[in-house]
């Protein structure tokens, strides 16, 4: 009898000692799951929070933009009633827009759709006032001091536009410079002429490249310029043979430029030649750049060596 009863607790104390188990583990397991949860939780606040402040920004930012629209038609007025009249209406526009905000700032929430159409709608009237002064100036043959909402004069504006619209036509114009060749070259008597790496017995450089077709470009005369540039890093620059200097179109920089070609262009393609040099030039050994402008930009680069 002894014995079983000693059997019996040592079973009784083993399913005590798994139950005790089973319970730390379910507290564990209980714990983790708590702490997973604030996690969670506080992950959740901080994303909500960085979002309201995001939107608290673009809030702000739609009503500086209302405010500086409002304040510069307030500044266009006293010029002219008809004017005056125009600008009440575009007022009353912005005003209203303004107004829409209210909703916003009081939930504090403006997804980026919204606020992006706000901004297009804000842009809209402001493109249309411009647009209707414009007609007012032509109608009553009349010039009205305008200020947009950067601060600066619309005609400055007017002019930028103008600017803008000039370059792209330009470059939309431009001859570029395709399968560029670069390299020495010395005579091989009547008239005929062969490639030459060496530097000691080149006596001129001959530039080749093709210009396709572009109905965008008129046809007539269309100067290359070819500014070569030594082993050294200088310009090769010889004024009495041809160079000089040109303003980049993109800056108005002043560059040098080594010599120039003119060929005439009927919108199909071509291939066009430069050479630069005379018998009794001096060539240096190494490598050489090459850079092709047409009308101040930049329409082709090449780097060849001479040994």
């Amino acid at each position: 009898m002894d014995q079983f009863d000693n059997l019996n607790q040592e079973k009784k104390s083993d399913n005590k000692s798994k139950l005790l188990i089973l319970i730390i583990a379910l507290l564990v397991a209980g714990n983790i799951y708590l702490y997973w949860q604030l996690n969670n939780k506080q992950d959740t606040v901080e994303r909500l929070g960085q979002q309201l402040n995001m939107d608290s920004v673009k809030i702000a930012d739609l009503d500086i933009k209302y405010e500086n629209a409002l304040s510069d038609i307030e500044g266009l007025r006293g010029q002219n009633s008809s004017l005056d009249s125009l600008l009440n209406i575009k007022e009353n526009e912005i005003r209203k827009m303004k107004a829409g905000l209210d909703a916003a700032r009081k939930s504090g929430k403006l997804k980026d759709k919204e606020y992006l159409a706000k901004l297009n709608d804000l842009q809209n009237i402001i493109l249309d006032l411009k647009d209707q002064i414009t007609k007012l100036e032509v109608e009553k043959n009349i010039l009205i001091s305008q200020k947009d909402s950067l601060g600066r004069d619309l005609d400055e504006q007017v002019v930028e536009n103008m600017k803008v619209k000039s370059e792209n036509t330009v470059l939309k114009g431009l001859l570029y410079a395709k399968n560029i060749i670069g390299g020495g070259v010395k005579a091989k008597g009547k008239g005929k002429e062969v490639a030459s790496p060496s530097a000691k017995k080149t006596e001129r450089i001959k530039i080749c490249f093709d210009v396709d077709e572009n109905k965008s470009a008129d046809q007539g005369s269309k100067t290359f310029l070819l500014r070569l540039i030594a082993p050294n890093g200088s310009v090769v620059n010889v004024p009495s043979m041809g160079s000089g200097t040109f303003s980049m179109g993109d800056g108005g920089q002043e560059t040098i430029y080594t010599t120039k070609v003119t060929i005439t262009y009927s919108q199909k393609p071509q291939n066009i030649c430069i050479y630069w040099g005379a018998n009794g030039s001096i060539f240096e050994n190494g490598k050489y750049s090459l850079e092709l402008f047409q009308d101040g930009y930049s329409v082709g680069k090449k780097e060849f060596s001479l040994k």
